[in-house]
């Protein structure tokens, strides 16, 4: 099968880091306009970055140079993921009391915080959990605010370990020290349901 030309992109810049937009043109013989757009995505997708500004001996504008991101670069942390894993919840008593609590303490260790409000608590909460790529959000309702995951970071291990909904529970019942319930969570290889939705009590957890 005929690779596209962004994954010519990103294969020749595995080989050649740092070239110009000139230079890969030249390599995979196709037009310069058209190794900007596909770099433009790359960018987007941050699988590619701008490495340096690469003046060179010749005048006018410098050429910037282009190099794969980490992200894009091939790794084996999926398989340590499971490996560890396996490890911890597998050789735990009690997992999810335990093993669970201390990785969703070790994801999202407490912060000291002045004293506040609730609202102000899960808000600083949603963006924590938006920077880990949550794709997180809240409403609020009359018998406590619900809580929804457009996206599980975990969705390539749930099948091996479902036990992942349970820490991302105990994380926000943690974090907002109050009784949360999961009532839905992404299926690992399903389209149905499009998001994690977990609800929250106001009253302090137990």
């Amino acid at each position: 099968m005929e690779k596209n030309t962004s994954q010519q992109i990103l294969d020749y810049l595995s080989e050649n880091p740092h070239a110009t937009v000139r230079q890969i043109s030249r390599a995979l013989q196709v037009t310069a306009a058209d190794v900007r757009y596909h770099l433009s995505n790359l960018l987007q997708q941050n699988l590619v970055n701008i490495s340096v500004i690469n003046k060179g001996s010749q005048r006018g504008r410098p050429a910037r140079c282009y190099a794969l991101t980490h992200q894009a670069r091939p790794n084996n942390i999926l398989s340590l993921a499971r490996a560890a894993l396996s490890l911890l919840l597998n050789g735990s008593p009690n997992p999810e009391k335990e093993t669970l609590g201390q990785l969703a303490n070790q994801l999202f260790p407490n912060q000291t915080e002045f004293s506040s409000s609730f609202t102000s608590k899960i808000i600083r909460l949603i963006n924590r959990l938006n920077s880990a790529g949550y794709a997180a959000r809240w409403e609020a309702r009359p018998q406590g605010p619900r809580i929804f995951f457009s996206n599980c970071p975990y969705r390539q291990l749930l099948n091996q370990f479902p036990q992942l909904c349970e820490m991302d529970r105990l994380i926000l019942q943690n974090q907002l020290n109050a009784e949360t319930t999961l009532d839905q969570h992404i299926h690992p290889q399903k389209a149905d349901p499009l998001t994690c939705q977990f609800s929250v009590k106001l009253n302090k957890k137990p």
